[in-house]
């Protein structure tokens, strides 16, 4: 089943339509997160190399997913307590992309899975872009009710989240400095390759299978995506 999940550049510029709040963390675009506000949760999008997203949530947050996931049916709450057999459980949903929401309470505070993320305790695991968009959507909802919340009896002052100046795309000329059409590629997980076409900011590859992919230039060659073999 080929579920073709955003990249993390379509993510962010989803969120970014969706006016959410941004924190600029220096490891965002290293480790393809986005971070709802300083304190907020943290959105890891390496849809690359794995058919997930992953949320890793504040209590309030998380507590909000869950009602809104249950009132639609799909929330699954995950208590098994040994790290394999979460791991086990979650490539099962992951390989048939499945529609179900995964909550983890303390998912990630227990099992220290990305200790970078240690005051985020839960974790969330969803496998299709609608259920991004729920995400996201919820996420805003809560936004929405802690500014009410605060703006009743006083003025709240308005905080704008400037996202950082978006680097160029690379031109054909840049990313033939790595790649070449017709060449022959490795990517952890769909195999071998060629790639098909170069285009600014953009390389298609087709793997084994017909399986055709087009990778972000920029994050393929700085994450090391592609390996070129021939």
């Amino acid at each position: 089943m080929d579920n073709q999940l955003y990249s993390y550049e379509e993510v962010c510029n989803l969120i970014r339509e969706k006016g959410l709040k941004e924190f600029e963390r220096e490891d965002a675009t290293i480790n393809s997160l986005w971070q709802f506000g300083e304190k907020g949760s943290s959105l890891h999008v390496n849809t690359f190399c794995y058919q997930r997203f992953e949320l890793y949530a504040t209590e309030k947050d998380f507590n909000l997913l869950k009602k809104r996931a249950d009132e639609k049916g799909l929330s699954i709450m995950l208590r098994e307590s040994k790290k394999d057999d979460i791991d086990l459980m979650i490539s099962g949903y992951e390989s048939v992309g499945s529609k179900a929401i995964l909550f983890y309470k303390n998912g990630n505070k227990g099992l220290l899975q990305i200790p970078t993320e240690k005051n985020l305790p839960h974790k969330i695991i969803f496998f299709t872009n609608e259920n991004l968009e729920f995400v996201l959507d919820v996420i805003h909802e809560g936004e929405l009710t802690k500014a009410k919340s605060t703006s009743k009896g006083k003025v709240q002052q308005r905080v704008v989240f400037a996202p950082k100046p978006k680097e160029p795309e690379m031109t054909v000329e840049e990313i033939e400095e790595y790649y070449s059409e017709g060449c022959i590629v490795s990517h952890s997980k769909y195999g071998q390759g060629t790639v098909k076409e170069i285009s600014e900011g953009k390389i298609a590859v087709t793997f084994e299978g017909a399986v055709e992919k087009v990778f972000a230039a920029r994050i393929c060659i700085d994450k090391k995506i592609l390996t070129y073999v021939a």
